[in-house]
């Protein structure tokens, strides 16, 4: 008799690819982003705090639920906001974007599509495609390695251009702190 067949597995839905894409960032303990497009910059996360830095300083952080703008002098920004891991998640799921905070009260995108695929080297492909209302029509591929841990690549396409996310999970840093 033959065989029976390899199963082929079924793709992850996009929670369990984004709470994987987490679930590696909290393993790691920290995970620098570099956005090299037309609004270049460095994210910093953690597993429950994140920050924007600009020429190595930051400028924006978020931990505890709160965020603080250092353009301000650091003033608390109102409202509440979800830091590190779920705040990269949550961006890129309603802004197609990694974002230092996010919150219920930010102008999401509409019309969101978001897919998984995956790829026969076993990779896990998320693809998102929606509407900005300051950036017109986006799509958003991330692809991570389920096997490491890891995202490998991310770039996003919108009525501005091109932006590369560059995810270093060996780069340290001082600790995401109030500041």
């Amino acid at each position: 008799p033959e065989p029976a067949p390899t199963p082929v597995p079924t793709s992850p839905t996009a929670d369990a690819f984004w709470e994987a894409v987490a679930d590696g960032l909290r393993a790691a303990g920290h995970l620098r982003i570099e956005v090299v497009g037309p609004s270049a910059g460095e994210l910093r996360y953690e597993a429950e705090a994140s920050a924007t830095a600009q020429d190595g300083a930051l400028v924006f952080v978020c931990v505890g639920g709160k965020a603080y703008d250092g353009q301000s002098g650091w003033a608390a920004v109102p409202g509440s906001w979800t830091c590190g891991a779920e705040a990269m998640a949550s961006g890129f799921r309603t802004l197609g974007q990694p974002v230092d905070a996010w919150s219920a009260n930010l102008p999401a995108d509409s019309g969101i599509e978001e897919a998984i695929a995956l790829t026969p080297e076993g990779t896990w492909v998320w693809t998102y495609r929606a509407s900005s209302p300051f950036s017109g029509k986006v799509s958003t591929i991330v692809t991570f390695e389920p096997v490491t841990g890891r995202v490998v690549s991310a770039g996003r396409i919108d009525d501005t251009g091109e932006t590369t996310y560059r995810f270093d999970y060996a780069e340290t840093f001082p600790p995401i702190a109030k500041p």
